[in-house]
Formats: C-alpha cells, sequence, structure tokens
C-alpha cells in the first residue's frame, strides 16, 4: 500500500508506516519547497523531513524503519484509525 495526502513531516511517515503502508508521497511539502526556494528549497525539505524522521525513531526507540509497526501507535492500528476517521 502506498500512502498519499497528509504526509507533511517525518511523524507523519511514521504514522503511515506503522498503518501498513510500504511507502509514503510529500508532494505538498515538496512543492512548498520548490515554491520558497527552487531546488535548493525541495532540498532543505527533504533534509527536514529526513530529521524528523529520524527524531520521531529514536523517541519511538527504533533504529531501523523495517522496525517500525502499529505498536508505536496509540491504542494500535485500530485506535489509530477510528481516530483518523473522526477527523475526517
Amino acid at each position: 500500500m502506498h500512502f498519499d495526502g497528509g504526509i507533511r513531516s517525518g511523524q507523519d511517515v511514521i504514522k503511515a508506516l506503522a498503518l501498513g503502508a510500504h511507502s509514503t508521497y510529500i508532494g505538498r511539502a515538496f512543492l512548498y519547497g520548490l515554491g520558497a526556494m527552487g531546488e535548493a528549497g525541495v532540498t532543505r525539505c527533504l533534509e527536514i523531513i529526513r530529521k524528523e524522521l529520524d527524531v520521531t525513531m529514536a523517541l519511538c526507540g527504533l533504529r531501523d524503519i523495517k522496525a517500525v509497526d502499529e505498536k508505536i501507535l496509540v491504542g494500535g492500528r485500530a485506535g489509530a484509525l477510528q481516530r483518523l476517521a473522526a477527523a475526517t
């Protein structure tokens, strides 16, 4: 499964992976960087998301992206999906 939409931070990437995504798309963040600073903005955007991803993984006690699973979500996958449904 690919996760598209709503990915704006490294935390969003971790949540999507924990919900079962194999990959995520970051189009909006990418475009914000492009519009603000061109190619350098895209590079900076990717650096920020990568740093957020690293920090979030460390706070979850993880060292490998392959170790991300639903255990990091409050209430597990079912609880996260209920919160997502309630927010929309």
